[in-house]
């Protein structure tokens, strides 16, 4: 089968719907599949061409980027050049699948679309931009799609832009032997001088959704023996030395904005508990959740739709009320004062991670509605 894949942004850029469509793109080409991957050249430094694990990179001509948007004026001309069986857009950012079905106005190859999450833009222009994209740019993508992906049903079921749609439930995927349970934190531990310590972490963009602030301001309600391990970089990251350095906990806190794909599953391993207090409907899944789970940690994440339905509440971790540092405080302690029931929901999460949210299952249910498109069409 002939997959492209249309990425907003692509490796080197990092961000979960890039970690998702990377592996997904590997795992078809491992099965013989023919992957192209089309996304932004949202870097003039980046080549236009290039083969990665088995699958090619295409990079579309791009005017710059606004609000963490590329404007990708060339994917639709470079699509239409690309031979496909079937093409799979991932949204958002919002305008690349705008642009990608402009491409296919005279091709009847089917489209599915993954709606990651909400459009959300901050401020009054944020809301204008969004209002306009809304009114004069989505309907025109969404009625050339002929099947809707979302991750958990309980997004789906919760988002005003899928309202009355037929959804296909997909999840995100993890590369289970990258990120899987191990004994190899210590030297992690041991660099970042919390031996000794309770050890909370946080992996993700460093950008306001992601409510590190909120986790910061809960760590002050926390014995002074529990350190916070935040592994990401982003906008916020100033503000958040900032705020760490105001509240007293500077010395408690590691912030570690370098570090490799290769290191990321070593820091997890040297943690005692996954937090992720995310705010608001731009956090459709979650994937470092899934991700931290598949490394063997219980996990404490924000009680949202989509993100709650990663796990079962009291199984493999516990949820929290987005915004209130003290509901953080309390559950964190909660699985900290009990290690039994930390190490049972450790065991918990691996599995679930194996059962659900592994590569090869998420490529398999893919190509399921690959398939389905194929015999419709």
């Amino acid at each position: 089968m002939r997959i492209v894949q249309v990425s907003p942004f692509f490796a080197p850029h990092a961000g979960g719907v890039e970690s998702h469509v990377r592996a997904l793109a590997a795992a078809f080409a491992r099965r013989g599949h023919e992957v192209t991957v089309v996304t932004s050249r949202y870097d003039a430094s980046l080549p236009l061409e290039e083969s990665r694990e088995g699958y090619r990179v295409l990079r579309s001509r791009t005017l710059g980027v606004v609000y963490n948007t590329p404007i990708d004026v060339g994917t639709g001309r470079l699509l239409a050049r690309v031979d496909a069986d079937v093409i799979h857009l991932h949204y958002p950012p919002p305008l690349s699948a705008f642009f990608a079905v402009r491409g296919l106005a005279d091709r009847r190859t089917p489209v599915c679309l993954t709606y990651h999450c909400d459009l959300y833009l901050p401020g009054p222009a944020g809301r204008l931009l969004t209002g306009a994209y809304h009114r004069f740019f989505l309907p025109p993508t969404f009625r050339r799609v002929d099947r809707f992906i979302v991750h958990t049903s309980s997004y789906g079921r919760t988002s005003a832009g899928l309202r009355g749609r037929s959804l296909e439930i997909v999840p995100s995927s993890v590369d289970l032997d990258r990120f899987r349970p191990g004994d190899d934190g210590h030297e992690i531990r041991a660099r970042l001088a919390l031996e000794g310590r309770k050890v909370l972490a946080f992996t993700g963009r460093l950008v306001p959704h992601k409510g590190v602030d909120s986790l910061l301001r809960a760590l002050v309600e926390l014995p002074q023996e529990v350190a916070l391990v935040v592994v990401g970089r982003g906008p916020t990251l100033p503000n958040l030395l900032s705020t760490a350095r105001r509240l007293g906990v500077e010395d408690r806190v590691r912030f570690c904005p370098n570090v490799s794909d290769e290191e990321l599953p070593r820091y997890l391993r040297a943690a005692d508990l996954f937090v992720f207090p995310s705010q608001n409907r731009l956090e459709g899944f979650g994937l470092a959740v899934a991700e931290a789970m598949a490394a063997g940690l219980p996990v404490v994440i924000a009680d949202l739709p989509g993100v709650r339905e990663v796990i079962e509440p009291g199984v493999e971790g516990l949820l929290v009320e987005p915004l209130l540092p003290k509901d953080i405080a309390e559950k964190v302690r909660t699985l900290l004062d009990d290690p039994e029931r930390r190490a049972r929901m450790a065991i918990a999460a691996r599995l679930r991670a194996e059962r659900r949210y592994g590569v090869e299952t998420v490529a398999d249910q893919l190509l399921s509605v690959y398939r389905g498109l194929l015999e419709a069409g």
